[in-house]
């Protein structure tokens, strides 16, 4: 045993030596190994940062001084875990009153305690009006310390003052101003006399004041009691009379019968998806592929180095294994290095960027927190892919001829024979499994050992394709020739950086066709609410009227058409008017038979039943959903007295007569009943593949027919050509009209920011792993051709030809990656595409059951673009000065 370690233990120093005689090459597979890690460690850091339980967020949602937490929502008893929001379940409504303060006393005891109560509401800025989160209590109270905290000015003392966040402060008013609250007819105002920081809210604006707007009338009361702890006992006690409990004493140290309640009410978990877990699996592996290969290339180099060392260690006796240790050992020497510095490195990155981060959503982190597992783990994994990478330049060394080496001889044979069989058959099971993949089966799990198998049957492929470029290549220029021959010479150290470009190229590729062919699905399958280009402006509260009669409503809409108008120059804003039943009722139109009428999809933008002017036209909404012919023909039928029936079964279409039914529910009888039932003449129209205006069209007669009178519902806005800052602006300025309303615009299929995000990742990742491998690749490259370099400048080569021979075998290397890794990828990529794209419901003809996108411009830029980019990049910074030195190793 001892003897076992022994030989470790004289590896290890070897590879130490060995790694700080050549420490730029050690450098540079510490950064290779260490960065990963610490990108992986940073974001492990982030998200549990971010992810706030519920010891961590005790101080947001109790302050810092209360005990506990009493929500009631209803009158019944309750149970609940350690938190209620996490296991809670109501056991039977009871029928009395809610507890309220005293009842709460009277279970608890006499202690101190604080209503808080959440709220929403409008309050008008600079620009027009918001919504506010709110929050009514008395912040001076002792137990309210901890929910907010004083940036500026002071708290509320007077029920007519509030404090607000900054957020509301920038857009107005700030300390000083008065904030104004639509309620009704008339604004309630607040005088602010402070800036404060939410517990909860951040990004929002917010108000806090002891005496704010009732959005809502309900029954739910919150306080916030101090005193000594809240006990499990006290919370059952609570619960029986129906209150959730939030105690910061059973947070903290939870008993063994909250434990047990917790486990019992607590929803369980679910086993995690099968294809989520392989899909995990299968990017770990990728990754520590990609280290590995980045890497592989710096150990092979290092193995040439110690050739002659390890020759005489052979043919003093040594054995084949104790040459495999002395490489193995450097590699454990750097990789525990790497793996430490990556850890290190990726916490402190963290911390860095934490504020950066902390802009990018709109919750409050938690306090810095280290996952100190999970950062173990990376850094193994980390460790592992360092050892992994110098376990094939170590087998080579160690079986390498000990004459050839010690007589200068250099050389490497040729590639199996084995090596491109195994490949192609790899390739062929890869491709089988990702079509059969296609067909929805496993949950997508063989796409991914697909993947999987393409990748490992390039590598066997690989070795062969670069012996066919040094073949190939016999007319091509010197500098090309050289780059050739020298990487099929070095296999070892091409095959691993050609590898890991083409592993990145095969997931760009990849994740590039699967990304388009979903953004192509989605832009075909769009399918817009009204024409495109136009707009609609609907009351921003679900009253229509605001209880104003019918000459008032339209006056109002007519007001807003103006500003609208005034706002969009060359828009053209139409009150529409619709059927608009009392509550509980609806309105439904049936066939003539009495048959329900077939509709895909509706818009219903201004209800169900649409009712055209006065004198029968028809309302620029439907004009603008329908062709000229059947705009035409719904035209006439309004104007002859009929109605216009949107559907989508053909069968309908020769019928001449339709029932409009308005009914509602009957308590006595527990089932609908039609209070009135008009048949009314009508003309079908078959919407296709449409969203239809709304179910039908009527004529003001039949609305009277029907016992309602029409009311203005919105606008419909004709040519809103407007942008999107335009559009807020609009927003804000008639919400904050005396009859608040909102727009919206039909913009067609808007491509979201995360796309351009997406795009730019894929592209960005894409190149920094290609540019690194490739100049990782090279640089090792010139560094271990230097006596052939040197040979070359005492025979007479141009000053150029170094940075010619750079050049060409940066070219090579990039090429040998990228245009097998590029035509490998197609295969996943297209067989992900079919998953991924299948048509969702309603089916429409117009949507195909499968969108296959090729983004041909990424593949350009990752097989072509990239390759000239790199070999650019080495032949500008290479040095073309040849050093004079002897060739002897």
């Amino acid at each position: 045993m001892s003897g076992r370690f022994g030989g470790w233990r004289l590896a290890l120093r070897i590879g130490q030596r060995e790694a700080w005689r050549a420490k730029w090459r050690s450098l540079l597979v510490v950064l290779m190994i260490a960065l990963p890690v610490a990108g992986v460690t940073a974001v492990a850091v982030t998200y549990q940062t971010y992810d706030v339980d519920t010891v961590e967020g005790l101080d947001r949602r109790l302050g810092t001084e209360a005990a506990a937490s009493i929500d009631v929502q209803a009158a019944g008893a309750v149970r609940q875990g350690i938190d209620p929001e996490n296991a809670s379940e109501w056991l039977e409504d009871s029928g009395a009153e809610p507890l309220d303060a005293v009842g709460v006393k009277a279970v608890i005891g006499e202690r101190p305690m604080l209503e808080v109560m959440d709220r929403t509401f409008d309050v008008r800025t600079d620009k027009g009006v918001t919504w506010a989160s709110g929050l009514e209590t008395d912040l001076d109270d002792p137990l309210a310390a901890g929910l907010t905290r004083l940036t500026e000015g002071r708290l509320p003392q007077d029920s007519d003052e509030v404090v607000v966040n900054s957020t509301l402060a920038l857009r107005g008013p700030g300390i000083g101003e008065e904030l104004q609250i639509p309620n009704g007819d008339l604004d309630e105002v607040r005088k602010v006399v402070g800036v404060v920081e939410s517990a909860t809210v951040r990004n929002d604006a917010f108000v806090a004041g002891p005496d704010l707007p009732v959005d809502y009338a309900g029954d739910r009361s919150t306080w916030l009691v101090g005193g000594a702890p809240v006990t499990w006992s006290d919370i059952e006690d609570l619960n029986a009379a129906g209150a959730f409990v939030l105690s910061r004493s059973v947070v903290l140290n939870p008993s063994a019968e909250a434990l047990a309640a917790d486990k019992e009410i607590r929803p369980p978990m679910g086993a995690p998806d099968p294809s989520e877990v392989v899909v995990i699996v299968l990017i770990v592996v990728m990754v520590i592929l990609e280290v590995v290969l980045l890497a592989g290339p710096a150990f092979a180099v290092a193995a040439r180095r110690q050739a002659r060392d390890l020759a005489l260690i052979a043919a003093s006796g040594g054995t084949a294994r104790q040459s495999r240790r002395v490489l193995l050992g450097m590699a454990i020497v750097i990789g525990a290095v790497a793996a430490v510095i990556g850890a290190v490195l990726g916490i402190g990155l963290a911390r860095l960027l934490q504020p950066l981060a902390q802009d990018q959503v709109s919750a409050w982190f938690g306090p810095f927190e280290v996952p100190w597992l999970q950062v173990l783990a990376v850094a193994v994994i980390g460790f592992a892919a360092a050892i992994c990478a110098a376990i094939v330049p170590a087998w080579i060394a160690s079986r390498q001829n000990v004459v050839s080496v010690l007589s200068g001889r250099r050389s490497e044979g040729l590639p199996s024979r084995r090596s491109p069989i195994i490949g192609l058959v790899l390739i062929a099971a890869g491709i089988a499994a990702a079509a059969f993949g296609t067909q929805n089966a496993l949950s997508g799990i063989p796409i991914a050992f697909g993947v999987l198998l393409c990748v490992a049957g390039l590598l066997f492929i690989l070795p062969v394709l670069v012996s066919l470029a040094a073949r190939s290549s016999a007319r091509m220029p010197l500098a090309i020739r050289f780059a050739t021959r020298d990487a099929d010479r070095h296999r070892t150290r091409t095959v691993p950086a050609a590898g890991a470009i083409a592993v990145t190229v095969l997931g760009v590729v990849t994740l590039g066709i699967a990304f388009s062919s979903d953004q192509e699905q989605n832009q075909e399958s769009y399918l817009p609410s009204f024409a495109i280009g136009d707009a609609v402006v609907h009351p921003r509260h679900s009253a229509t009227g605001g209880g104003t009669d019918g000459d008032e409503s339209v006056a109002r809409w007519e007001g807003i058409a103006a500003q609208v108008e005034k706002a969009i120059p060359g828009a053209t804003a139409t009150p529409t008017s619709s059927v608009v039943t009392d509550d509980g009722r609806y309105v439904a139109v049936e066939s003539g038979d009495g048959e329900i009428i077939s509709l895909d999809t509706i818009s219903g933008e201004f209800g169900e039943l649409i009712v055209a002017g006065s004198d029968g036209s028809l309302p620029p909404v439907v004009a603008r959903s329908l062709s000229e012919r059947d705009a035409a023909t719904a035209a006439e039928t309004l104007r002859s007295s009929g109605a216009v029936v949107f559907t989508t079964d053909d069968e309908l279409l020769p019928s001449k007569s339709a029932h409009l039914v308005v009914r509602e529910w009957s308590e006595e009888d527990g089932e609908e009943r039609d209070v009135v039932d008009v048949e009314v003449p009508a003309t079908y129209l078959d919407v296709g593949e449409r969203a239809a205006p709304a179910y039908a069209v009527v004529t003001p007669a039949m609305a009277e027919q029907l016992r309602v009178e029409p009311q203005v519902t919105g606008l419909y806005v004709e040519d809103a050509r407007l942008s999107a800052e335009a559009q807020t602006d609009l927003d804000e300025a008639l919400a904050a009209g005396q009859f608040p309303a909102t727009i919206v615009v039909e913009r067609g299929y808007v491509e979201k920011d995360s796309v351009v995000i997406v795009w730019t990742l894929l592209v960005t990742l894409g190149s920094v792993l290609m540019i690194g491998g490739a100049l990782t690749a090279t640089h090792l490259a010139i560094n271990d051709a230097l006596p052939d370099l040197a040979t070359l400048s005492a025979v007479g080569a141009r000053t150029r030809t170094r940075r010619g021979v750079a050049a060409s075998y940066a070219l090579v290397v990039a090429l040998l990656g990228a245009i097998p890794g590029a035509l490998i990828g197609f295969v996943p990529g297209i067989a992900i595409s079919y998953p991924i794209t299948t048509e969702g419901w309603p089916e429409r003809d117009s949507v195909a059951a499968h969108y296959l996108e090729i983004p041909w411009s990424l593949v350009a830029v990752v097989v072509v673009g990239l390759p000239l980019l790199i070999a650019l990049i080495v032949a500008v910074t290479t040095r073309s000065r040849l050093p004079m030195v002897a060739r002897v190793e």
